[in-house]
């Protein structure tokens, strides 16, 4: 591998901008990975504003034709009740917020300059093989935690007019969801707020802070139960992609999750799928916390038998090769010509 010559700690500030690797140069973790030598401030708050506005254009464009095809109540719906959004809604909402993994991995390309698949991952794409024993490990934990929760609720289950578009549906559409959802907030907000931050420790703990919140808003709930869910899922799925280097265990937990809550949902009554009001959640959530803790737990035992890569500097070949190129002259000796940008 190319490395710097001995005694050279050349000042990026030298190099013209666009010269520059996009991509850190130096051993870097997953939240911190666009405090790289092109990045400047200004680029994390403009790639918030585009992920945001796309965001909610997907979202309220999905919606629309969602309701509609549902044939909503506007006016039951203005006034918090949410028992006509059914199955339609469910699906365009799904695919709208699908469209925001493409979304957040091409803004980070164009405001950072770091291809797409940097986005998932310090090794520079999706670890499969670590991804999938996540899946494993967790797989078992919330199939016994959310069938019993919808078992132990009494529930009616049977054949319905919806259940065979609405099974369909989930297959199709909730693994890209749930994973759009990390991506979105742990991935492209976790770096952009992480990267105002000189101290990788304190970017990871703020963005944490910040994607959590956002996490729990966008979910629009109304009970104090669920809000403090949703605020420990969030920060649990930031720590698993700080410790991690990746989004792989964050969006497996993800899609366990919002998968086998939905497994029997098909063969239930959808009028209160979205009701999320104040009395909703009860202290039964501490079930669904726990499950989630002890899930991290194995998640991080998986991790210490066989570590991976958490940090990375792909950018170091081509920082060298900018400053002192193969054949080039070094203080330790051989041959060569000082760049040809100087």
């Amino acid at each position: 591998m190319t490395s710097l010559p001995p005694g050279i700690a050349p000042d990026a500030r030298a190099v013209p901008p666009h010269l520059r690797p996009a991509l850190p140069i130096t051993e870097t973790g997953y939240l911190a990975f666009w405090r790289a030598p092109r990045y400047r401030w200004w680029k994390g708050l403009l790639a918030l504003a585009m992920a945001g506005t796309g965001f909610l254009a997907l979202t309220t464009v999905a919606g629309i034709i969602g309701m509609a095809a549902d044939d909503v109540d506007l006016e039951a719906l203005l006034s918090g009740d949410r028992s006509t959004l059914g199955v339609w809604f469910f699906l365009a909402n799904n695919a709208g917020l699908a469209l925001c993994l493409p979304l957040a991995m091409l803004t980070a390309w164009a405001c950072t300059g770091q291809r797409p698949r940097w986005l998932s991952s310090v090794s520079g794409g999706v670890r499969w093989r670590w991804l999938f024993s996540v899946l494993v490990v967790v797989l078992p934990l919330w199939l016994v935690l959310n069938t019993g929760l919808i078992l132990a609720s009494g529930t009616e289950l049977g054949w319905r007019e919806h259940t065979l578009i609405m099974a369909v549906g989930v297959l199709l559409t909730t693994p890209f969801q749930a994973a759009a959802e990390e991506y979105l907030l742990r991935g492209l907000l976790g770096r952009a707020v992480a990267s105002w931050f000189g101290a990788p420790l304190v970017g990871f703990l703020v963005s944490t802070a910040v994607g959590a919140v956002v996490f729990m808003m966008l979910h629009g709930a109304g009970d104090p139960w669920l809000n403090v869910n949703y605020l420990v899922f969030a920060a649990v799925a930031s720590w698993l992609t700080w410790r991690t280097g990746g989004l792989e265990a964050a969006v497996a937990i993800h899609v366990v999750n919002n998968m086998t809550a939905l497994a029997l949902v098909p063969f239930t009554d959808i009028s209160g799928l979205f009701d999320r009001a104040d009395g909703v959640g009860g202290p039964w959530v501490l079930i669904v916390m726990a499950t989630l803790m002890v899930g991290a737990g194995l998640v991080e035992w998986r991790w210490r038998r066989r570590p991976g890569q958490a940090h990375s500097a792909p950018g170091r070949e081509e920082w060298a090769r900018l400053w002192w190129p193969p054949g080039a002259a070094s203080p330790g000796g051989g041959t060569g010509s000082l760049p040809a940008l100087w």
